[in-house]
């Protein structure tokens, strides 16, 4: 399969360019480690202790 270098790099830069720019209302690093301990809170009280 053949590849054009330059048509590649222009997309690659443009894919880039676009992320950087993208005003995104994702998740922050906080909410994620919340969730996740609640995940792990929650496993805890289920399991039988040995």
């Amino acid at each position: 399969m053949a590849v054009d270098v330059n048509s590649y790099d222009a997309w690659f830069r443009a894919k880039v360019q676009a992320a950087l720019v993208e005003e995104c209302t994702g998740t922050s690093q906080v909410q994620v480690m919340q969730a996740a301990q609640a995940l792990i809170d929650a496993k805890r009280e289920v399991e039988p202790k040995s």
